[in-house]
């Protein structure tokens, strides 16, 4: 997770400081984080690829969980732990900002490498990290 951070968030900032609808810059910053993908976070967490939604202002994060993490009594452990960590890591990192500042909503989709099917979704809105 904080390997991702600062790679899409640098884009965003430097994104940012053109004159470009919001939307774009989002759109933009998905694309160049996809060109990157798939891209190894940890030992257990791959992202995929990510979307940025523009009807719901939503940055969508693609992930495929592998060993440790991808058994179903795992999700309940992790989910639990990215909902205490990733609002907080969002409200106090400066690389976050641009989220901040145009009201992101921040969605984490992570699928089971073995089953394909979605193993959690965690989704951060802005009234949870402000």
């Amino acid at each position: 997770m904080r390997k991702l951070l600062p790679l899409s968030c640098m884009v965003l900032i430097m994104l940012g400081s053109c004159q470009q609808p919001k939307s774009e810059v989002f759109e933009i910053a998905s694309k160049e984080v996809n060109r990157q993908c798939p891209m190894i976070i940890d030992e257990v967490t791959t992202l995929d690829s990510t979307r940025y939604s523009k009807q719901d202002n939503s940055f969508i994060y693609y992930y495929t969980l592998t060993g440790a993490a991808d058994k179903p009594e795992a999700s309940s452990l992790v989910n639990d732990y990215l909902k205490q960590t990733i609002p907080e890591q969002i409200k106090t990192s400066r690389e976050m900002e641009t989220y901040r500042k145009n009201n992101v909503t921040i969605v984490y989709v992570y699928l089971s490498e073995k089953t394909q099917q979605k193993q959690l979704c965690l989704t951060i809105t802005p009234d949870m990290y402000k």
